[in-house]
């Protein structure tokens, strides 16, 4: 199935006057799908002087559906639900070193090869930070250099 779609730009303004239709305003972009124009006496190339009825999608107020096809003029065709740009790589910023925020307790895992979604009770935070704490003590009171003498 394809996903082609049709883009139409509004040449004059059209008021609903129905509870499925869409107003216009001259300017907007109009996209209609593809099936939408295929009828059994569609023929190749009726999409660029539409007559009657299209139901499509009115991109500026994102409302869907009809409209008249002699008030629009053809624009061209487009691939329904692909990015028009490529994304713009945007580099991730740095992991933040140091204490974490109180809020931060479902991802304090994060980096330190646990489990990102596992959340930490209080008791075990505690208990987390009192072995750090105690780890950092005995670094500075067991340092060689405070061994060293003159």
């Amino acid at each position: 199935m394809s996903s082609d779609c049709f883009q139409y730009r509004a040449l004059f303004e059209y008021n609903h006057e129905r509870g499925d239709d869409i107003s216009l305003q001259p300017g907007d972009l109009l996209t209609v799908a593809k099936t939408a124009l295929l009828t059994p006496d569609h023929q190749e190339g009726d999409e660029k002087c539409p007559k009657g009825w299209l139901h499509g999608t009115n991109e500026r107020t994102k409302e869907k559906g009809n409209f008249p096809g002699t008030f629009v003029e053809y624009v061209g065709v487009m691939r329904a639900g692909l990015p028009s740009e490529k994304p713009w790589p945007r580099p991730v910023p740095p992991t933040p070193v140091g204490p974490q925020p109180p809020a931060a307790t479902a991802s304090e895992g994060c980096g330190s090869g646990l489990d990102c979604g596992f959340l930490k009770s209080e008791k075990e935070r505690k208990r987390e930070k009192s072995a750090n704490q105690l780890k950092l003590l005995l670094n500075i009171t067991l340092s060689p250099a405070l061994y060293e003498h003159p």
